[in-house]
């Protein structure tokens, strides 16, 4: 730790917010050196003669320079000791104004929110029943979020994730709902529904409903991304692009189900591989674009390929272990 950031635990001591290990640390650096004691001692006498200090923080620099100068006023004297005084003064009111602007920056930028943290194991899908304001999580096998317990009295409503995700936001225009992301920006939105997938070459914000908004690091930021709209940035190109989705099965893991709304038949294949873990072929290019809608929730493969042989006229032959062949077909 930087000598700026015993000074903060000074304060935080003075105020009464410090931990016992924050405590443990302060007292550490204290002994260690004469001046680091001759430090805490200045700061704490800045304290006392400031007289004026609250628990809860609140920075007005013009307001206390405005008070330092009355008080100024009321002492001067038209004598040497009165003038040595008011020096004094203006010194304790210089520190006084450093520190000011250091715990600024302190509750500024620093880790001023204390974050609980939830993971979810490789083999589970866990969902963390609500944040406080609402808001539901489902996070994917291997993911993590970080959050706090109560957004009362924050203008952000603020969480951090590694993983992947699926959020429904409770709504509240006055309060954005922000994800913080391990890597490449942030995510924000007012309410929605919405997913975030983050890998080793790419991170993915697929939105299943409301609006959302993607800034990368650099500042970029995409389109408001609407419904069946996702964005991909390929981390290894460094290129953002948003296209439509004709299907939201990407978030099946979290429905337990396939939804097909006007899909055409290939894309409703690649979803039932992925979702099965198979391997389903159909030769008959004929059909690749027919559009099919059903919802499928905890069917077995075989009956969802029954339901599509009665529905097409396909005939369902089985061609090694996990695959399959569609041959045949008419559209309807």
């Amino acid at each position: 730790m930087k000598e700026n950031d015993f000074i903060l635990l000074v304060f935080k001591q003075l105020s009464g917010d410090i931990t016992a290990a924050e405590t443990l640390l302060l007292g550490d650096w204290i002994s260690q050196s004469p001046e680091n004691e001759r430090i805490a001692n200045e700061y704490s006498l800045v304290w006392e003669k400031s007289g004026t200090y609250q628990k809860q923080f609140s920075l007005n620099l013009e307001a206390d320079f405005a008070e330092v100068q009355a008080r100024i006023r009321a002492e001067e004297q038209p004598t040497i000791k009165v003038s040595f005084f008011s020096t004094r003064l203006l010194r304790i009111a210089a520190a006084l104004a450093l520190l000011l602007l250091a715990v600024w920056g302190y509750s500024t930028f620093g880790p001023s929110q204390h974050y609980d943290s939830v993971a979810s194991a490789q083999q589970e899908v866990k969902q963390l029943l609500a944040l406080s304001d609402g808001t539901q999580v489902w996070l994917r096998q291997g993911s993590s979020l970080e959050y706090v317990k109560s957004f009362d009295g924050k203008k952000t409503r603020q969480v951090k994730l590694k993983g992947e995700a699926y959020f429904e936001v409770a709504h509240d225009p006055q309060h954005p709902f922000k994800v913080e992301l391990e890597k490449d920006g942030t995510v924000e939105v007012l309410g929605t529904q919405f997913n975030v997938k983050q890998t080793e070459n790419a991170t993915t914000v697929l939105v299943r409903s409301g609006n959302v908004q993607y800034t990368l690091e650099s500042g970029v930021k995409s389109p408001v991304l609407q419904a069946n709209q996702v964005a991909v940035f390929d981390r290894n190109a460094g290129t953002l692009r948003v296209s439509n989705k004709t299907s939201l099965n990407e978030l099946s893991w979290q429905t337990g189900g396939l939804e097909f709304v006007k899909t055409p038949l290939s894309q409703v294949l690649l979803d039932l591989e992925k979702f099965y873990n198979v391997k389903i072929s159909l030769p008959n290019k004929a059909m690749a674009d027919c559009p099919h809608s059903a919802l499928l929730s905890k069917q077995s493969l075989n009956n969802v390929l029954e339901g599509l042989a009665v529905a097409y006229q396909l005939k369902v032959n089985v061609v090694g272990p996990g695959e399959y062949l569609l041959s045949g077909g008419m559209c309807r």
